[in-house]
């Protein structure tokens, strides 16, 4: 099948002329040993907008998305700021801590290219990436989220084994798990690196799943290399034979490292989710 992947350079004045519109900013002075530097950004006329805030002693700013402007206000007319924050706040909003992906990696402009291309579905995702693992002869770069899956991990070994370059990168909270842990001794066993990523975030993971082959094939998509993603779950994969994709994905692989901070788990820790 052949497919074309377009640029946004059509409607680039467009989305530049909107990404450039200076954001409302407001903030708040809180007389609080707790909660510190509040702001609040908003474009105009829209209905939520982002609040930073910070907690205690720690340096690092807590971005929380999509907070309604109503919220805002009433944080604002809130007597005990402190108490309306662990109320209305904390653990209602998607957050962030610290630095956005935006600010730590300058994404790849968006490319015109031809490309071949497969996609896959479900119990037919695995099937395409071996065989992807054993076209390679030069270098494999894989992006996991969780990766427990013993089959891919031993075409990986093979081709190790026959000469190619492979190096892995993985969410360091799915590595955690014991099904995990085994196939990384295994990995690392063989030779091959296997780094964890720490994400500063305790939402946050590093939640990649694509693969790069010989810096000519790519396979993305929802797939998990997991036994749960290959036998139990709704996935897609897409198998794209392209030179310009391969190299960007590459340069988003060489861009994927833990974070400098990490934020401060509330006791008692969240359980765990086993690996999708």
């Amino acid at each position: 099948m052949r497919t074309k992947c377009w640029t946004m350079a059509a409607l680039g004045a467009v989305w530049a002329a909107a990404a450039w519109a200076a954001p409302v900013r407001e903030t708040l002075d809180v007389a609080s040993e707790w909660v510190h530097d509040v702001a609040y950004e908003y474009e105009d006329g829209a209905a939520d907008g982002t609040l930073t805030v910070r907690l205690g002693d720690d340096p690092v700013p807590v971005r929380y998305f999509e907070v309604p402007r109503e919220v805002w206000a009433e944080f604002q007319a809130a007597e005990s700021k402190g108490s309306f924050y662990g109320k209305n706040i904390r653990q209602r909003y998607e957050r962030q801590y610290g630095k956005s992906r935006q600010e730590v990696f300058d994404s790849p402009i968006p490319i015109q290219t031809q490309i071949d291309a497969l996609c896959a579905f479900n119990e037919e995702c695995e099937g395409v990436v071996l065989q992807a693992i054993e076209k390679s002869r030069e270098s494999i770069w894989v992006a996991a989220y969780a990766f427990t899956r013993a089959r891919i991990a031993a075409a990986l070994i093979d081709a190790r084994r026959r000469g190619v370059r492979v190096e892995v990168k993985m969410d360091a909270n799915q590595a955690e798990f014991p099904g995990a842990q085994k196939l990384i001794e295994s990995l690392r066993g063989e030779g091959i690196p296997v780094t964890l990523i720490h994400t500063a975030g305790e939402y946050s993971a590093m939640h990649n799943k694509f693969m790069v082959f010989d810096l000519r094939w790519v396979v993305a998509g929802s797939y998990n290399f997991t036994t749960v993603a290959q036998v139990s779950n709704w996935e897609n994969l897409v198998w794209m034979d392209s030179p310009d994709m391969a190299e960007q994905y590459k340069q988003a692989w060489d861009a994927i490292v833990s974070d400098e901070v990490v934020e401060p788990r509330e006791k008692p820790a969240r359980q765990k989710k086993h690996p999708e």
